[in-house]
Formats: C-alpha cells, structure tokens, sequence
C-alpha cells in the first residue's frame, strides 16, 4: 500500500527520470565499492595513489560544480545532462583500459566532471516536473530507487568478477557505461519547458548569478550544514567502516557486503514507512533528528571491539540499520528544502550548490579518517564521529531562524 502511494505520485515525466536514475545506479553499485582493488590487483597501482586518486576526484567535483550549475540555468538541464551522460559513458569504458597513473587521473577528471553535470540536471528536471508538495515523496522514493539499483548493481559485480581476471573487472565497466547511454535515451525522450532554459515571467529577473544565490541565508546554511553532516556521516563511513571492520576487529571482508547490505535493504524496505512518519513533522525537526540518528549509529560502532567477534558484526550492522534511518529522513528533506527556497532562475546553481555536500565530505571524511586510524587512534575517530553529528544542529536552527525573517 506504502509502494502505491508512492507510485501514483509520478507523472510520466518524473517516471522517466527516476527509472533512468535506478538504471544508471546499478552500473554505480557494480563499480563504486571495487574501483581501489581494480587499480591495485588489476593494474598494479599502490593504494596511497589509489587514495590520492579518488581525493582528486572529489576536488574536482568542488571545481566543476559552480559552472555546472551555472550551465544548467544558462542553457537548460537537458542539454546539461545529455553532455554529462556522454562523457561518464566514455570514461567509465576508458577506465578498463588505463595503464598508466596519468590515464587514471584523465578518467578520473572525466568521471567527476560528468558527476556534477549530471547531479544538478536531474534534480532540476525532478523538481520541476512535481508538484511543490509531492516533492519529499518523489525525492524518497527517488532515494529508495537509487538504493535498489546500487544494491542490484553490487550482487551482479559479485557474480561477475572472478579473482585474478582483468577481463571480469572490464566487463564490469562496460557494463556501467551502456548504464549511462540507455539512461541517456531515457533523456532523450523528455519533452518540455521543464527540460529547457527556464524563461522569466515578466516580474522575475532575466539573468542569475551565484551573488543572488548567496544573499539566500537560510539555503547557506543548509549548504554549510549538509557538508558537515555528510563529513561525519557518508564521508567517514564509506571510508573508515570497511577498515575498521577489517583491520581493527578482524571480521572477514566477507562481512563488509553484510554491514553495508544491511544498510541497503533497510532503505529500499523501510523508505515508504519513513516517509510517513517524517510527513507528521517539520523539514527542520527533521533535519535536526538526522544528526540525532547518525550520532547513535556511532555508538554501536564504538561499543564493537567490546564484543566477541560475531558480535561486534552484528554491532556493525545494526550501526548501519541506524543510519539508513537517518538517510532515509535527509533523502527527502534536504533536496526539498534546497528547492522550495531557490528561485527558478538560479535553480541549477542552487542544485549545484547542494552538491558540494558529496563532494566536499569526500575530501574530508576519508583525510579524517585516514589521518586517525593510520595513527592507531580508532576509539578517538569514533569518538569524533559522534560528536561531529551533533554539530550542525546549531546551523539547522540558525537556518529556520533565517527563514522564519525571509518570509
């Protein structure tokens, strides 16, 4: 019943969107996690150059997102997203044929330049086909979709790579890029004024700049907030909970598809119910409640290395049932707060904006991490991680405060 209220939302516009979004994931969930053992075991990379490799990908992003932005309000989120989706094709084929340290950081500036065409297109075309208050489902549901697909995407890498053969990792690739073309003739297909330039009603400025966006206070520190949250959220899980789980309390890698499927399969069961329970709630009581959740995710990592082996699994598990919750509260409401206070006119820039929160945690959870756990310091990383969750509380009220003057 959860999944067809969900389901009647769409229009055949936003059906479009979401299905290619899902389709597109499961080349991403084939490829996300292995990108560090290709380039180590299949061509013979060191992983500190494979480490340095995806903190430039992320610098690049932080550079590529303003213009990205700026482009999609310039030329419409179409054209943005097709160029986009070109480009992540090819790269995503080019990177099961590097050989060289330069190669990789060719594909790797392609893939992230792609990334930040694409993201604020998508979210642009999402927002603008559904109505103002459909949006959070749409933005769940959207979530719940691209989890299923990257879930898919990593039981199919399971099934297609076999230890030792290059070949499997490059099919691997060839696969995610054919994701990327059949999304692209899903784009295609869109017709519209929302897929185009947006055009100004005669009371509405002619042109944007990122100075307009920057006088929105309340979508700042949304902005500001969201880095911090996903620093000490995404950024410091994706990177620390595989090392951890290994090294520190010995679990078998095995464990890691357990810890992270756990994560996965919570979102694509649980998002409808979510959904319903945040609607009883303001965006920002929902905000706050997302550093609440992410902060008791930590305590179960931390209480782990206290537990017998199986346990301390377990532990880890239940750390990540924890915090699909709190990704299950913020998919919906972030995007929808970022949307409802952009203007038309500056949307792309705004949708760009937003994105730094990926980009910019992937700068500085991993260096967090890495710095700390390589300095044998695991109880005071978990220790940071939790308190980190609290602190952009204060911003989410300094934002709702901002607001509340606006209107």
């Amino acid at each position: 019943m959860l999944y067809k209220e969900f389901t009647v939302l769409l229009n055949p516009q936003s059906r479009k969107i979401i299905f290619g979004i899902c389709l597109n994931a499961i080349g991403g969930g084939m490829t996300l996690s292995l990108l560090l053992v290709y380039l180590h075991d299949m061509r013979g990379f060191t992983n500190t150059f494979g480490g340095l490799l995806l903190a430039y990908g992320s610098l690049v992003s932080i550079i590529a997102s303003s213009p990205m932005g700026a482009l999609v309000d310039r030329i419409g989120p179409k054209k943005v997203i097709i160029g986009g989706l070109l480009l992540n094709s090819a790269a995503a084929f080019s990177l099961s044929q590097v050989q060289t340290h330069f190669q990789a950081v060719i594909v790797m500036t392609g893939l992230n330049i792609a990334g930040q065409a694409i993201w604020p297109s998508q979210s642009v075309i999402l927002t603008r086909v559904t109505p103002e208050r459909d949006r959070p489902k749409i933005f769940g549901f959207n979530f719940m979709l691209l989890n299923l697909g990257l879930g898919v995407g990593g039981l199919l890498s399971s099934l297609i790579i076999q230890r030792g053969d290059l070949l499997s990792f490059q099919i691997m690739y060839w696969v995610d890029a054919c994701t990327f073309l059949l999304y692209l003739l899903i784009v295609l297909t869109l017709r519209g004024e929302h897929v185009n330039k947006y055009i100004p009603k005669e009371h509405e400025p002619k042109t944007g700049s990122y100075k307009d966006l920057f006088e929105i206070k309340p979508l700042m520190f949304l902005g500001i907030a969201g880095i911090i949250l996903f620093t000490f959220g995404y950024g410091t899980i994706q990177a620390g909970i595989p090392v951890f789980a290994t090294q520190f309390l010995g679990l078998s890698p095995k464990w890691l598809g357990i810890i992270f499927g756990v994560n996965t399969l919570s979102i694509v069961i649980f998002q409808p119910l979510v959904m319903r329970v945040i609607d009883k709630y303001s965006k920002y009581a929902a905000l706050i409640a997302v550093g609440l959740v992410w902060a008791l995710s930590w305590v179960f990592v931390g209480i782990a290395p206290y537990l017998p082996l199986f346990a301390s699994g377990i532990a880890l598990s239940l750390s990540q049932f924890i915090f699909a919750v709190g990704e299950m509260i913020q998919a919906p409401t972030i995007p929808t707060l970022a949307n409802e206070l952009a203007p038309e006119h500056i949307r792309g820039r705004a949708n760009a904006w937003m994105s730094l929160q990926w980009s910019v945690s992937g700068v500085l959870g991993p260096a967090i991490t890495g710095l700390m756990l390589g300095a044998d310091l695991a109880t005071a990383w978990i220790i940071t991680m939790f308190i980190g969750c609290f602190l952009s509380i204060p911003l989410f009220l300094a934002m709702k405060r901002a607001a509340a003057v606006a209107l």
